[in-house]
């Protein structure tokens, strides 16, 4: 993420939502707050529609039809 963005939401793999959703307050969740594997992730242009709440179509839904540029 790091070329895109300083920050990262956490990503709980799924044999562990459970615990994130409802932790064990003798077993925080912390050790769940790690890197992810960039392997299955994939990063791709949006319109600058996309980031106005006031926005709100399928069309923010479709693929990026403009030239194709990366982390521009």
């Amino acid at each position: 993420m790091e070329p895109l963005h300083d920050r990262m939401p956490v990503i709980v793999p799924r044999e562990n939502y459970d615990r994130w959703l409802h932790p064990d307050p003798t077993r925080p969740a912390t050790d769940l707050l790690r890197p992810h594997d960039p392997e299955p992730m994939t990063a791709w242009k949006v319109s600058n529609d996309v980031g106005n709440v006031r926005n709100d179509s399928p069309e923010l839904c479709e693929p990026w039809q403009g030239p194709p540029t990366l982390f521009s």
